[in-house]
């Protein structure tokens, strides 16, 4: 084993606390840079108490050490690894893998390590899952139903399952004292979700006691099935209900998370009183934060974008009602092949995943997309006609999934411009669910990564949500509840 007194010299062991800076992938599309640096609070203290504890300064510190956990053009590890520097963990225990490698993998992630002695004498050992510009690892975030592995979502299991194995040996290797050791994992979306795997297993296996799991993830997708989502109040997983991540796979499967969820605001669950002092001290800390990254950027979400989502999931959950139909009618499959069409990775542009659902009808895509690029433009009847046209197209019996999700979206589409156009007539009034959820869909269509829809999914937006307030204004705990509107 290796001596420990080799990587943990006199310097090991003081007290370290104070201002970090940490690099950071600026969320916006086409910004001026695509890093900038942001400022974080790190001190030995938020570990020399128990885990089970929610800490607001160590999460705020969790989301910035994610946040500097992507791999940027053939940088590999350098921000995560400068950010573990800056906080005191000495460079030969830093180890990270497959930080290069952004091929199509099969349900694997990047992760580093590393080590350092805390005041009291104990170790620390960071995790940190990366997050963004993974490239081919995002084929796996639609990797949800295997038989093998029943009780999970199984592509970000099968990752989280890697990384506690490579973290045993390192321990190991490392010759580490379970007894006097903690762990601090931590991750977003993707990351977020093996985050919150790796730190259940943790809890339940390695030996080490819960009070020293330390396990923050954020946005984090759904991974575990009621029936196996034992009791973990060391894992926090910072989420928002207008976020359409924390929704995914399906909540309608009976799948949660480990942990305890500390949901942002919204103002369905909080109340527009409560939610519009929140959202402008949020709104506050967004501009700020734009500022120091020198990104010129609003938050301005939908009015009710949250019951918009819920009407969007009713459909979702009509369609796919059951693990087994998205695994055996093919969506799965489907899901991932259009992952890696787009190794990029990272960010879901509507426009190009319609384009793919209707390969080899150029025909039908054309019209469609047309439909959708000067959808401002048309009136409701026109919008009614076109649509018609296309419904009229579909072939009896045509049930593949592509034709499914494109047809979806059309009765969606179809719905409110029939509707519209009925109330020019009658005078009567919109459905206004639908109306805010065209509207989302047509803004995803033409704006991208800069969406009404994909914007809820910035780190910066959970960041600014976590300067806002203190936790106890901040967070609504518990299980989420949906709205059904369809």
């Amino acid at each position: 084993m290796t001596d420990l007194r080799f990587y943990f010299d006199g310097t090991n062991g003081t007290p370290v606390s104070g201002s970090v800076p940490i690099s950071v992938m600026i969320s916006k599309s086409d910004p001026p840079k695509d890093i900038g640096t942001l400022d974080f609070y790190y001190s030995d203290s938020f570990f020399m108490r128990s885990a089970c504890s929610y800490n607001h300064k160590l999460a705020i510190l969790s989301l910035g050490l994610t946040m500097s956990s992507f791999t940027y053009k053939n940088d590999g590890d350098k921000y995560t690894r400068s950010a573990l520097h800056k906080m005191g963990f000495d460079d030969r225990t830093i180890e990270s893998h497959r930080y290069d490698d952004q091929k199509s993998c099969e349900d694997t992630c990047g992760y580093i390590f590393g080590a350092k002695k805390l005041p009291d004498d104990f170790f620390l050992i960071p995790v940190v899952i990366r997050s963004h510009r993974y490239g081919g690892e995002w084929v796996s975030n639609a990797h949800a139903v295997e038989d093998d592995l029943p009780d999970f979502s199984a592509g970000f299991k099968k990752a989280a399952d890697e990384v506690y194995e490579a973290l045993e040996k390192y321990i190991d290797r490392r010759g580490f004292d379970r007894e006097r050791l903690r762990i601090w994992v931590c991750g977003y979306s993707r990351g977020g979700a093996v985050t919150n795997l790796l730190g259940a297993r943790l809890t339940f296996e390695s030996g080490i006691g819960k009070d020293n799991v330390f396990a923050y993830s954020f946005a984090t997708p759904l991974t575990v099935y009621d029936r196996a989502a034992d009791f973990t109040d060391n894992i926090f997983n910072i989420i928002s209900e207008i976020d359409v991540v924390p929704r995914m796979p399906l909540r309608y499967w009976h799948l949660t998370r480990y942990g305890t969820d500390m949901i942002v605001p919204c103002k369905a669950r909080r109340g527009a009183a409560e939610y519009t002092k929140l959202l402008g001290q949020m709104q506050t800390q967004f501009k700020k934060l734009m500022q120091e990254l020198e990104v010129d950027a609003d938050y301005v979400p939908l009015d009710d974008q949250e019951l918009a989502l819920d009407l969007l999931f009713d459909y979702i959950d009509d369609l796919l009602d059951t693990p087994e139909k998205y695994r055996d009618n093919g969506y799965q499959q489907l899901a991932m092949d259009y992952m890696r069409s787009k190794m990029s990775g990272d960010v879901f542009e509507l426009k190009k995943f319609l384009q793919f659902l209707l390969d080899g009808n150029e025909a039908m895509a054309s019209d469609l997309c047309s439909l959708i690029d000067n959808w401002h433009e048309l009136g409701g009847i026109e919008k009614m006609q076109r649509l018609g046209v296309m419904i009229s197209k579909r072939k009896s019996g045509d049930k593949s999934p592509a034709t499914e999700i494109i047809f979806t979206l059309i009765g969606i589409l179809f719905r409110y411009a029939a509707k519209y156009t009925a109330t020019k007539v009658t005078g009567g009034a919109q459905d206004y669910f639908y109306e805010q959820l065209v509207i989302l869909i047509v803004d995803t269509y033409q704006r991208g990564g800069d969406s009404l829809i994909l914007q809820q999914h910035w780190p910066e937006v959970y960041l600014a949500w976590l300067l806002s307030a203190p936790e106890t204004e901040l967070f609504r705990r518990g299980t989420y509840t949906r709205t059904c509107i369809k």
